[in-house]
């Protein structure tokens, strides 16, 4: 499970920044360490019917696994047969390498583990790739040039530092790659390509019944580790995570008796399925590593937080389409 370089669309960045701080290498002006970053796969979306009914939406989060439950009736007399896709988050080369990534693997076309199944049973799915450059479409020049289509990792590193001078100049007159340093021409070019890739499938949803589809995949989460002094960044996320006050102080109070946190951080989709009909609010579920384990989002419901599995239900907003989640565990000693 590789940790890469890219481009940080999390939330909550401070507290990863901070922890990265604190990281070995980034004290006396050393190089400070890359942040981990949390990136959202995209929800499910589906081509909308005036027969399709979108009855419920479930997100089941756990530390290796997040499952989209979408339970779709067809309240029509004629089956229906939609097209339905997921997006996954645009990859592209930090420049300065600041963040990580921590994705399931490197296979381009599917680094989540996406799998997706229709009432329990596996949907085939194809995947939509582009490879963008200035705007423009790269893919025949980046395979062409040998190169992965991640654009990071130990084997784009590895690719870029064996491009030929001409080659990497020619990539670098597209866009595709960075100049070479005329103070330093023996440096590796970088990747400044962006990679996107779209899963899609046709749903079939039978006449007067309902489907249950579920989208499941590796999510693509940050995880860092909290100590003394932090208390204030986890303070300057109240908001963002909607703490109770009492849960507040019990984290700043482990931080400040020199206690560590180890915290995850899941960055969650919750986009509606379907743009031209109305959805209800999503309802979410976050399993905990460990009993004692806190768990903290928008919309959690309170009474369950003491309990292996937390619940709680999005706000009924339909400009909201990202929700943070942070899994809080004391560190072991």
């Amino acid at each position: 499970m590789p940790a890469v370089r890219a481009v940080s669309l999390s939330i909550l960045p401070l507290l990863a920044a901070l922890a990265a701080q604190a990281a070995p290498g980034a004290q006396d002006g050393a190089a400070s360490a890359p942040t981990p970053t949390a990136l959202a796969v995209g929800a499910m979306q589906i081509a909308s019917d005036a027969n399709l009914q979108v009855e419920s939406v479930d997100v089941n989060v756990a530390a290796d696994k997040i499952v989209y439950s979408y339970f779709l009736k067809n309240a029509g007399a004629v089956d229906l047969d939609l097209t339905a896709s997921v997006v996954l988050p645009e990859l592209r080369a930090s420049q300065d390498n600041e963040e990580t990534w921590t994705l399931a693997g490197d296979d381009p076309e599917n680094p989540v583990a996406l799998a997706v199944a229709a009432d329990g049973a596996p949907v085939a799915t194809t995947a939509e790739l582009r490879v963008a450059a200035l705007g423009l479409d790269r893919l025949a020049e980046v395979k062409g040039a040998q190169l992965p289509l991640i654009p990071f990792g130990a084997a784009a590193d590895k690719a870029l530092a064996g491009l030929a001078p001409e080659t990497a100049d020619r990539l670098a007159a597209l866009g595709v790659v960075s100049p070479r340093d005329p103070a330093d021409p023996r440096a590796a070019a970088t990747a400044d390509w962006a990679l996107n890739v779209t899963r899609t499938w046709r749903q079939a949803l039978p006449a007067g019944k309902m489907t249950s589809i579920g989208v499941t995949f590796a999510p693509i989460k940050a995880e860092y580790r909290l100590g003394k002094g932090d208390g204030d960044a986890i303070a300057d996320a109240k908001d963002d995570l909607c703490l109770s006050a009492q849960t507040l102080a019990a984290l700043q109070a482990r931080l400040a008796s020199g206690g560590a946190l180890d915290a995850m951080e899941f960055a969650i989709d919750v986009s509606a399925p379907a743009r031209w009909i109305d959805s209800p609010p999503a309802t979410i579920n976050v399993k905990k590593p460990k009993a004692e384990s806190v768990v903290a989002f928008c919309g959690m419901d309170e009474k369950s937080a003491g309990k292996p599995i937390v619940i709680g239900a999005l706000p009924d907003d339909a400009s909201a389409t990202q929700l943070s989640v942070v899994v809080f565990t004391p560190a072991a000693k």
